[in-house]
């Protein structure tokens, strides 16, 4: 059996032919059985691993793995020559380069959310925004390709930015065609494109105070009830991993936390790290166990 075939064995995954999709052991570790943000296959000899949920490093998954003794030693290159290195540095920026391109077009092609089924699924959940003013970070594509079906759905597309406001990778939630609700895909209806690591999903002008949340809709609804800057880190990896910009934005924070011990343990990680750049920060979480501010905002819309 293949170093690939065993690791999507040991995950709970499944083995399709030449590749395999299981949960990501980072961004997914509760293990649900229809999580598959996670790809792994044989290439030349070494296991590729892509994590399409969140985007976390290959280097981070094998040290999890090594953790878990599913693997034991791997995922380390060989000593390669100085030509090498720089071969492959050079064909990671040109793929990198190609994947932006790539992130920047489809953004480019598709539409504000007005009227469309993204429109109809964020109301859905209780959130009415306008569209035209999203126009540069959230927007609705009628028919995108899904990586892990190879199937066409409508789908609602969040662009990320980093620290300095650069344009970075995309967020797609696949959708119904009626926009009634997420579609119902092998591989999950959510999922990363290109480069996300430190980036998040920005809602809003730079501020002072800006609020963080996991989800783009826990993140609107916030942004609904407070009429706060809010911005999405889309997972709690994300959230532990952002790179905000220098004072005098964010010079405040409030995290807004998913009432679960994952989303609870990344907001005490992330508070403490933004508290040690120097920034006031606030971590607040809905009263219900395993509630989000969406939960929260749909709640109050019934009372």
């Amino acid at each position: 059996m293949s170093e690939a075939k065993d690791i999507v064995q040991a995950l709970g995954g499944e083995w399709r032919g030449n590749y395999g999709l299981t949960p990501c052991p980072i961004c997914q570790a509760e293990g649900r059985r229809d999580q598959r943000g996670l790809s792994v296959k044989d290439s030349g000899g070494r296991t590729l691993l892509t994590c399409h949920k969140a985007g976390c490093p290959a280097s981070d998954i094998f040290t999890e793995l090594r953790a878990r003794n599913i693997v034991q030693g791997h995922g380390v290159h060989l000593q390669r020559t100085p030509a090498e290195i720089e071969h492959d540095r050079e064909t990671r920026r040109q793929k990198r380069a190609k994947t932006q391109r790539y992130c920047d077009d489809l953004f480019s092609r598709a539409v504000p959310i007005t009227g469309t089924p993204a429109e109809t699924y964020l109301e859905g959940r209780g959130i009415k925004v306008q569209g035209r003013k999203l126009r540069n970070t959230l927007r609705f594509h009628p028919n995108l390709k899904h990586s892990g079906t190879g199937e066409y759905h409508p789908a609602m597309v969040a662009r990320l930015r980093g620290p300095h406001g650069q344009a970075m990778g995309l967020h797609r939630t696949y959708l119904r065609p009626d926009g009634s609700g997420k579609a119902n895909l092998q591989g999950g209806a959510k999922m990363m494109l290109g480069a996300c690591g430190g980036g998040a999903v920005r809602f809003g002008p730079d501020r002072p105070v800006i609020a963080l949340a996991e989800g783009i809709e826990t993140a609107l609804s916030i942004g609904v009830a407070s009429r706060l800057t809010v911005w999405a880190t889309l997972s709690t990896s994300g959230l532990k991993g952002l790179i905000l910009p220098p004072p005098p934005v964010a010079e405040v924070i409030v995290i807004a936390a998913d009432n679960d011990p994952a989303g609870l343990a990344a907001a005490e990680d992330a508070a403490a790290r933004f508290e040690a750049e120097g920034r006031a920060v606030s971590v607040i979480a809905p009263q219900s166990e395993g509630a989000d501010f969406n939960d929260v905002l749909r709640g109050a819309a019934h009372e």
